[in-house]
């Protein structure tokens, strides 16, 4: 994939600052176990939490840093953060919160297996990647 494909997938905010373009995917690639995509996220960027119940997630950060607060259920946390070159491994089970970290970002992320059809939290951002089906220019 290359990047001026990338940079024209429609874009899904998370939060205030915090974008993700998925270029893998059940709705574009009929990929049943993986999903991967960018996330470009800005120096103070909105809260967003969640608990990762059902699947697995990595990080690669390119540039910029990332910083997560994972708690696990007894209320234990640990504070993890990468820099340019590093993988975060964000496991199922876990609750966790990103935190600005000051800096912009751009982080490549995979996340498996998917755990049904569709990206349930964003139903009009699913639609748009399955009208991008047709198109041949990858």
């Amino acid at each position: 994939m290359s990047d001026d494909y990338i940079e024209s997938l429609p874009q899904m905010d998370w939060a205030d600052g915090i974008g993700t373009k998925i270029f893998l995917s059940r709705e574009l690639d009929d990929a049943r176990y993986f999903r991967h995509g960018m996330m470009y996220v800005e120096p103070e960027h909105g809260e967003v939490g969640w608990f990762q119940s059902n699947f697995d997630e990595t990080q690669y950060c390119i540039e910029g840093m990332m910083r997560v607060i994972a708690k696990d259920r007894t209320g234990k946390e640990v504070v993890l953060e990468i820099g340019p070159g590093e993988v975060l491994y964000l496991p199922a089970g876990y609750s966790y919160k990103m935190v600005p970290t000051g800096v912009r970002s751009k982080l490549m992320f995979t996340s498996g297996p998917s755990p049904r059809p569709g990206i349930v939290e964003q139903k009009e951002y699913s639609k748009a990647l399955r009208s991008l089906r047709t198109e041949v220019a990858r």
